[in-house]
């Protein structure tokens, strides 16, 4: 360890971490938590500002924390668990900065891209940013109208995907507006589309995914070039009305990446 600045966990320090749960203080502080060591690994290897690193003496004495200036907190188990979410205390928890993405990517019309309208659950979010990872999507575009992609929910549930895919947080009706103007294809999932299996589907544009349970919005339906669906293949009248929204972007997803290999 060189050049990391060694200090007590304080009653302050404490109160800050416990209050990251809550937007408003994430928002006031500029920070968020990550917890567990698979996590914490996977943070180590990204561009991300690290502030303070909180862990045991066993944490300490095996890893390596490249970044300087970090502050580093030895604590024991009654310490961490006061601070931690996990039922069982965690090696090792995080501070981070929170990374300024509001302004939008210039490659938007040379990639495919995730729009999410109005996503509430930060579970599916952070499922969402998982799928995105495993094919490949770098990006992913938050309305005004999405939970806060550094709720620590959302953070486990991406398994890290989140230091590797960008949330950009945006006006989206100005977004597309954009899009539409450099002729990129705008597509939006919806329970009355076009099968997605018989579609024409492109390597480039932007993909909506809708509200848990509104779906897309009127406004940003009347943007969506091309409308999708995942036909059901059950028989049965009682079966499942639609599918969680983070098992229906990996569908589409899988879908999409397949046409690429043809």
């Amino acid at each position: 360890m060189h050049n990391q600045k060694k200090i007590m966990l304080s009653k302050q320090i404490t109160k800050i971490v416990q209050n990251l749960e809550k937007k408003k203080f994430r928002e006031k502080y500029n920070l968020f938590k990550v917890e567990g060591d698979k996590l914490v690994e996977e943070l180590l290897r990204s561009k991300l500002n690290i502030h303070s690193i909180i862990a045991m003496p066993e944490w300490i004495a095996e890893n390596k924390i490249e970044q300087t200036n970090v502050n580093l907190i030895e604590v024991n188990q009654r310490e961490i668990s006061m601070i931690s979410n996990f039922q069982s205390s965690p090696q090792v928890i995080a501070l981070v900065e929170t990374p300024d993405y509001s302004s939008q990517p210039a490659e938007i019309n040379q990639v495919l891209s995730i729009a999410l309208n109005g996503i509430q659950d930060p579970g599916n979010l952070g499922t969402i940013l998982r799928v995105a990872d495993w094919f490949g999507i770098r990006q992913i575009f938050c309305d005004n109208n999405c939970v806060d992609a550094y709720n620590p929910k959302c953070i486990q549930a991406s398994m890290g995907a989140i230091f590797r895919v960008t949330p950009y947080s945006v006006d989206l009706p100005q977004l597309l507006e954009k899009a539409k103007k450099e002729n990129i294809p705008i597509f939006g999932t919806f329970l009355a589309g076009d099968n997605i299996y018989s579609s024409n589907l492109a390597s480039k544009g932007i993909i909506i995914m809708g509200n848990e349970g509104s779906g897309i919005s009127e406004e940003i339906e009347k943007q969506v070039d091309y409308k999708l669906t995942i036909p059901s293949f059950t028989q049965n009248e009682f079966a499942t009305e639609s599918l969680n929204v983070g098992v229906a972007t990996g569908i589409i997803l899988s879908e999409f990446k397949r046409r690429e290999l043809n």
